[in-house]
């Protein structure tokens, strides 16, 4: 088969069928992102499942030509609503007017930082720990949902570096987008957790 032929092509009446699952797969990620976040996360999110599905259809070699274009673009979407919604979010300690945003942003770069030394090479096990340590300090003093919006960057972390291996990439070539991918995930758990705590 030609490199060039997209796998949808080789039976094109089945093109709608791969939509329509494509479509339904986006339906089901704004439903559960729903649940836990305000709608215009929930359509951003669903949103980048949608592209990433029809790249994957399309073919490796247009998935590799935008995704980390893609990627980065989603993630300043997602970060950008997830800090106007924190934007009304009171922490455990008591801030001027709005400066507690401020201090949740403190707390999400903080620990995207540190998370971005742990794929840096070379590093020594004593400058990871300071950075550990420097880094997620701000989301404990945040509390429950400060550990959660940590949880959640260090499970992005995990799974993109993973993904990064598993196509045999580098991931120090891949810094940016760690760093946009872990804070972006730092907000959303947070946010997924302040209504309940």
């Amino acid at each position: 088969m030609n490199s060039r032929v997209r796998p949808w092509m080789t039976a094109p009446r089945f093109a709608p069928l791969l939509g329509a699952s494509i479509g339904a797969a986006g339906g089901g990620v704004y439903w559960l992102a729903a649940l836990l976040w305000p709608t215009s996360i929930a359509v951003i999110l669903s949103v980048l499942a949608t592209t990433l599905l029809s790249a994957a259809a399309a073919g490796a070699g247009a998935q590799a030509a935008g995704m980390g274009l893609v990627g980065f673009v989603f993630a300043i979407l997602v970060k950008y609503d997830a800090l106007l919604a924190l934007s009304a979010a009171s922490l455990p300690f008591a801030l001027p007017a709005n400066l507690a945003l401020g201090f949740i942003m403190v707390a999400g770069h903080a620990a995207s930082r540190a998370l971005l030394v742990s794929v840096s090479k070379p590093v020594s096990y004593g400058d990871l720990g300071i950075a550990f340590a420097i880094g997620f300090a701000p989301a404990v003093l945040i509390g429950i949902p400060g550990l959660a919006g940590l949880a959640a960057a260090i499970a992005a972390r995990m799974l993109f570096i993973a993904n990064l291996k598993h196509r045999r990439r580098s991931a120090t070539s891949d810094l940016d987008l760690t760093l946009q991918l872990t804070e972006a995930c730092f907000y959303l758990g947070a946010l997924a957790t302040w209504a309940y705590v």
